[in-house]
């Protein structure tokens, strides 16, 4: 009832990966990375801060869009209820944070001319690595 709502704006840092839930239902998972900058009035120039991580999980309808439309190094809006979960691994514990996405699309703001036009784009692993990330 009381559930966070929030939204991410940022870069997806890995490949969508589709799979099925034993009981039939189709999940898309992806990680998505925000990175907060800031003008350095000393230097002169922009300088990242901290960044974010989060897995976003997509159920269903919108796990078909993501997996048709979106890819590694694709500017995303997404917003969905956030959740931390922590798991013991190699005796340290750890604490991931999950987005389960109500609504993820391209950013238009930061998204290229071609990406933006709707003109199909590379699917395969090997010609989406070819796109890097602006600014990198």
């Amino acid at each position: 009832m009381f559930e966070t709502q929030v939204t991410v704006v940022g870069y997806l840092i890995t490949e969508p990966v589709v799979r099925e839930t034993p009981n039939g239902n189709r999940v898309v998972s992806c990680r998505v990375a925000a990175t907060s900058r800031r003008f350095d009035r000393d230097t002169g120039e922009w300088v990242d801060g901290d960044r974010f991580l989060a897995t976003v999980s997509c159920w269903k309808r919108l796990a078909d869009g993501v997996a048709a439309a979106l890819g590694k190094g694709d500017p995303v809006v997404a917003t969905g209820r956030l959740r931390t979960r922590e798991y013991e691994a190699g005796g340290q514990w750890r604490t991931v944070v999950e987005l389960e996405a109500t609504a993820i699309g391209l950013d238009l703001a930061r998204a290229a001319p071609a990406e933006a036009s709707g003109v199909p784009r590379p699917r395969s692993a090997t010609d989406r690595a070819l796109v890097s990330l602006p600014g990198g």
